[in-house]
């Protein structure tokens, strides 16, 4: 499935040189990975993660929409090569599956709708240990984490602790960004030095959370970094979050975000055509940041809005950050072509998916992803 040629000459190095900078862009390579899906399967996700197993076998790994079931896609053969399919209820009911680490293929973690717990399962399925997080040493409650791609922040494992990102809970005085559970001794921490922050006009305290939930984070084995999809700055923080630093992180297709009407009163096409940030991802093969950023736009008259909440919206920019958080460059997408929901970073470039349900090559049985390789900008 090869887009049009329009498209991919769209795509060209033109993003403009930062003073003092050198400036890079993505550029569409003719390389695609396309994997076919029975009717089973949809193609979109809101959990999917490469994962190398012990013996180097590489798969693009996914929760298997609105089932339990995550299925593992060989990279080189770019076919189903089997399924982990916990039940739901009984002996190994893990309850219904919203996102999942993989730590190896024995050590699974699940993150479960309505349950604020972690399920430890192995490759047969077989529950192992189950790690309640809903409140920390101290006290704190916590609300409950999903280890998710569409909103970006799964599990991140370092030694013997899993660091969470809690959802936001505005009743609480207490407001974690990130918390960590202990597989050792199964204690959880919270750092109350990072906070959720409060936006502008969020003040609904009848709601648990809002513009504040919506948050992605990456880490590049030292250090976390978060964007907050309703700030234009980018928050960095170490470890143990003692420290966390403002970062501007702006794109230069957004002059300033807006904010969703805290009263519930934005409908889904003011939510998907509002000036906003969005997902981060860390590749550590070129040691940059990738962050999106959607423009204020319009839906054509036969657009469905929950369609392009769905496929990531009509259009998206990645902004490109260099290993100090510079901006080195942005790249502009074309409209109804990608989905910014669903991307990964392998040794040969960024990949993201070119399943968008207004892509005229579109085909629900096929999950299909381009590649993207970092070039210098022509100048």
């Amino acid at each position: 499935m090869l887009l049009p040629a329009i498209a991919l000459t769209f795509l060209s190095c033109n993003a403009n040189r930062e003073e003092g900078q050198e400036s890079f862009c993505l550029e569409a390579s003719g390389r695609q990975l396309s994997f076919a899906l029975d009717s089973r399967t949809k193609n979109e996700t809101q959990a999917l993660f490469l994962h190398t197993d012990e013996e180097g076998r590489e798969y693009v790994t996914f929760q298997n929409m609105g089932r339990n079931e995550i299925l593992f896609y060989d990279v080189r053969t770019q076919a189903l090569a089997f399924k982990i399919a916990p039940p739901v209820e009984g002996r190994n009911g893990v309850g219904i599956m919203d996102g999942y680490y993989i730590k190896n293929m024995d050590s699974i973690f699940l993150t479960v709708a309505g349950r604020n717990e972690l399920v430890l399962i192995d490759r047969e399925a077989v529950v192992k240990d189950v790690f309640p997080c809903y409140e920390t040493g101290d006290g704190t409650a916590l609300e409950r984490t999903a280890s998710l791609s569409f909103l970006s922040h799964p599990l991140v494992a370092v030694g013997d602790m899993l660091f969470l990102l809690p959802e936001c809970n505005r009743f609480s005085e207490k407001n974690p960004v990130c918390a960590a559970v202990s597989l050792s001794d199964r204690s959880v921490r919270a750092f109350p030095a990072f906070p959720y922050p409060s936006f502008p006009g969020q003040d609904n305290r009848m709601k648990k959370a809002s513009a504040e939930n919506y948050v992605s984070r990456c880490f590049d084995g030292k250090r976390f970094a978060y964007s907050f999809y309703y700030d234009e700055d980018i928050r960095v923080a170490p470890l143990n979050h003692e420290s966390v630093t403002k970062i501007k992180a702006k794109s230069r297709y957004i002059s300033r975000v807006e904010i969703p009407d805290d009263y519930g009163d934005a409908t889904l096409e003011d939510l998907c055509t509002m000036p906003r940030y969005g997902n981060m991802l860390y590749d550590p093969y070129r040691e940059v940041y990738y962050r999106i950023a959607y423009p204020r736009t319009t839906l054509d008259e036969e657009v469905r809005p929950l369609d392009i909440m769905r496929y990531g919206g009509k259009n998206f920019s990645l902004i490109i950050l260099d290993r100090e958080f510079n901006v080195a460059g942005e790249t502009l997408f074309p409209d109804y072509t990608y989905n910014s929901t669903i991307m990964f970073v392998r040794e040969d470039g960024l990949y993201i998916s070119e399943s968008h349900s207004y892509n005229p090559a579109f085909s629900d049985d096929v999950l299909s992803f381009r590649c993207f390789e970092l070039k210098k900008n022509k100048h």
